[in-house]
């Protein structure tokens, strides 16, 4: 019989808050995911802390600033890590380098160094029962057709795909020497107010008149609304059935590209695209773009990058089933609420400063 939820009860939670000290870490905090992340750790009453960077922007958590405990550093900083892991019992991986564009020093430095970092300071802390690594599924290499965990990761050269295999290597073997309890979770397409990815870019993107779609925005997102996300991250972290274990994360729901797009653009009160691409010619107009960004030395991002066209050319419906029968993963937020909320922030004042019209 799966154990599908260890969190402590709210009497637990709410003794942890009083007596000031921190019972789970969040790197990555300041970033979307890790935010969100944040703020529903404190909602259900745990003590937060958090490890940010002196500069970083901390408005995604600072409406539960009070349970919240912060720690000055970087996932390079491994003394910083340790002081961040003191006395936890709980750490929630959600750092790291989420681009298509960059350099690999930069990528390997994140995704793959700093992840090994968080299950050592893990150890040194001697209190931490789990590490919940947030991965991806690009892991899988965009195959053809979605499969399940049991597919084999593939390294197709992109930087991030073949950097979070790395980091799922670097924290598999860090766990295998060290004895701590890790878990990783695999999101696909995650949105909703404050996604830099598939808020904020392609908000901006539709209101320049520069969205297009990729095989008629036909294929499945595999979106996954941030509140899903972050209750599947608590409940996979606090079972019994999940060490040692990956799980893929999408809400059921078919939703295909174009539908997400036609909702977001109507939210806006823009035109959606008109322009549409098949694969082959997108592939080629990013393989192309990228070899001239990188032959020129060009660090800003290419209007096109192979890492995009594979997102919106496969199939991004993976297989869930292993999360629904080990922890009870669930879906409350449907997509039509979803997409509700996410517009609502849209037209909030924060968002129109990410987003302006």
């Amino acid at each position: 019989m799966a154990t599908h939820n260890t969190d402590p009860s709210p009497a637990e939670a709410s003794n942890a808050s009083r007596d000031g000290t921190a019972d789970v870490l969040v790197t990555g905090a300041s970033g979307f995911i890790g935010g969100h992340l944040t703020r529903r750790l404190a909602e259900r009453g745990h003590r937060v802390r958090v490890l940010v960077r002196p500069e970083s922007d901390r408005s995604a958590f600072e409406d539960v600033a009070d349970e919240i405990e912060t720690e000055t550093g970087d996932l390079d900083d491994l003394d910083s890590l340790c002081r961040a892991a003191k006395g936890v019992s709980h750490i929630y991986n959600c750092a790291g380098m989420s681009a298509d564009w960059g350099p690999w020093e930069d990528f390997h430095r994140a995704n793959v160094q700093g992840a090994r970092k968080v299950v050592e300071a893990a150890h040194l802390a001697g209190t931490v029962d789990r590490v919940l690594h947030v991965s991806t599924t690009d892991v899988y290499g965009y195959p053809k057709q979605p499969g399940d965990e049991s597919a084999a990761c593939k390294d197709i050269g992109l930087p991030y795909n073949r950097s979070k295999i790395l980091g799922e290597r670097a924290v598999r073997k860090a766990a295998g020497e060290t004895g701590v309890p890790v878990t990783i979770v695999r999101p696909v397409s995650v949105y909703g107010p404050r996604s830099k990815d598939f808020v904020i870019e392609i908000g901006n993107l539709l209101v320049q008149k520069q969205m297009l779609y990729i095989r008629g925005g036909k294929v499945p997102a595999g979106l996954l609304y941030v509140d899903n996300a972050v209750d599947a991250m608590i409940a996979a972290a606090t079972s019994q059935e999940t060490v040692d274990r990956a799980y893929n994360l999408r809400d059921p729901e078919q939703t295909t590209w174009r539908q997400y797009v036609e909702a977001l653009a109507a939210g806006m009160g823009v035109k959606p695209p008109r322009l549409n691409l098949p694969a082959p010619v997108a592939t080629a107009a990013a393989t192309a773009s990228e070899k001239i960004y990188g032959a020129l030395g060009i660090t800003s991002r290419p209007i096109l990058t192979r890492h995009t066209v594979h997102l919106f050319d496969r199939d991004q419906s993976y297989g869930i089933k292993r999360a629904q029968r080990d922890f009870g993963f669930k879906s409350p937020v449907g997509f039509a609420e979803g997409m509700r909320r996410t517009v609502a922030w849209l037209d909030s004042a924060e968002g129109r400063k990410h987003v302006a019209r």
